[in-house]
C-alpha cells in the first residue's frame, strides 16, 4: 500500500479483511514511511547524475491543496539502457513546471540529457549541459498526419516515416563494443539516412496544417539529434522514461489526486522505489519487506539499493 492518494479501495478491502483502518490512517502511514525511506531516493539520485546521459520527462498530477486550476508535476528521470552504472528510475514532485526544475534536480550536472521539445530545457539557461532529441518524437508527428488520411501511404508524411524508419533500421544493424564506437558507427553509418530525410523536407514546397508544424519541429531540433554522433551513449528515443511512467499514470488514472504536497511528494519516493526495483529484476513486496527489515537494523545505505548482491539474491523475482 505505497500510493498516497485518499485511498478508498485500499480501505474497503482492509475492512474485508477484518482490518477497520481508515483512508486517514493509512495515507498517514504511507507519508511516514516514505520520510524513513527518503535517503534511498536520495542516493538512487545520486547514483543516476553520475551517468554522461540520462533521460527526462514530466507528467501531470494534480494536488488538492495546491491552487484551484493549477497542475502539478512529476519530474522523471532514468538512466539510459545502454551504458548506465545502474537500472534508475526516479520521481520528484513540483507544483509547477518552470524550467527551474531542471537545475533544482539536476544540480551542477554536465551531461547530456535527452527529453522531448518541451522549451523548459533550454541550453540559454542551463549552458552547461547538452540536450539530446528524441527520433520517436520527431517521427510520431507524422505518423498522426498519415492516420489522417485516406490516401496517406502516398503522402509526404508517409514518406517522411519511411526515411525515419530507415535511421531506426541502421541503428539496430550497428556493430560496437563501447559508446565512443558506436557514435564513431553512427556518423559512419546513420548520418546519410538522417541526412536524406532533412534533404527530403526541402522538397517540401509550401506544407500547411499539421504537415508544416511537423517539419518545423523537425528541423528546430536536429542539432540536438546530431549529438548521436558526438555521444554514443546517447539514443535515439526518449522511450524508456515513458515507459517509467506509464504504470504511475495508471495509478493517476485510479486515484485522481493527492491531497496535500506532502503526500505528492511521499508517491514521488515510492514511485521511484518502486520502478527501479523493477527495473533490476525485484519483486517489489519483497523488496520493500527488506528495506523495511533493514531500518531495524540501521543498515548503510549501500544495503539498500536494488543492486545490491544480497537484495537481489533475496529479492528476485520468482521464475
Amino acid at each position: 500500500m505505497w500510493v498516497s492518494y485518499t485511498p478508498n479501495r485500499q480501505v474497503q478491502y482492509f475492512k474485508s479483511l477484518g482490518l477497520p483502518v481508515t483512508a486517514k490512517q493509512l495515507a498517514h502511514a504511507v507519508i511516514k514511511t516514505s520520510e524513513q525511506v527518503e535517503f534511498i531516493h536520495e542516493r538512487l539520485t545520486k547514483t543516476l547524475l553520475d551517468n554522461p546521459v540520462i533521460h527526462m520527462d514530466e507528467t501531470p498530477f494534480k494536488v488538492l491543496s495546491e491552487k484551484a486550476r493549477s497542475t502539478s508535476y512529476f519530474w522523471v528521470m532514468r538512466t539510459t539502457e545502454e551504458f548506465s552504472n545502474q537500472k534508475i528510475v526516479v520521481f520528484n514532485y513540483s507544483s509547477d513546471r518552470k524550467q527551474e526544475n531542471i537545475g533544482e534536480l539536476v544540480g551542477d550536472y554536465t551531461g547530456c540529457i535527452i527529453c522531448d521539445g518541451y522549451n523548459a530545457y533550454s541550453s540559454e539557461r542551463y549552458p552547461q549541459i547538452t540536450y539530446g532529441s528524441c527520433l520517436v518524437h520527431i517521427r510520431r508527428q507524422f505518423v498522426e498526419i498519415v492516420k489522417t488520411l485516406k490516401n496517406g501511404s502516398q503522402s509526404n508524411a508517409a514518406k517522411a516515416v519511411r526515411l525515419l524508419n530507415s535511421i531506426f533500421e541502421a541503428e539496430k544493424q550497428l556493430e560496437y563494443q563501447n559508446a565512443k564506437e558506436k557514435a564513431q558507427k553512427r556518423k559512419l553509418h546513420l548520418k546519410k539516412y538522417v541526412d536524406k530525410f532533412y534533404d527530403f523536407l526541402d522538397t517540401i514546397l509550401n506544407p500547411s496544417g499539421k504537415l508544416k508544424k511537423a517539419i518545423g519541429y523537425a528541423r528546430k531540433f536536429r542539432t540536438r539529434l546530431e549529438k548521436i554522433y558526438e555521444i554514443g551513449e546517447l539514443p535515439l528515443s526518449n522511450n524508456p522514461v515513458e515507459q517509467a511512467i506509464r504504470p504511475a499514470t495508471l495509478v493517476r488514472k485510479n486515484s485522481l489526486f493527492a491531497t496535500t504536497v506532502v503526500g505528492a511528494k511521499a508517491n514521488a519516493i515510492w514511485y521511484s522505489l518502486i520502478q527501479t526495483a523493477k527495473l533490476n529484476g525485484l519483486d517489489v513486496s519483497k523488496y520493500l519487506d527488506h528495506i523495511f527489515s533493514l531500518l531495524e537494523q540501521r543498515k548503510d545505505v549501500e544495503a539498500y539499493l536494488p543492486w545490491n548482491s544480497e537484495v537481489k539474491e533475496s529479492c528476485a523475482v520468482a521464475n
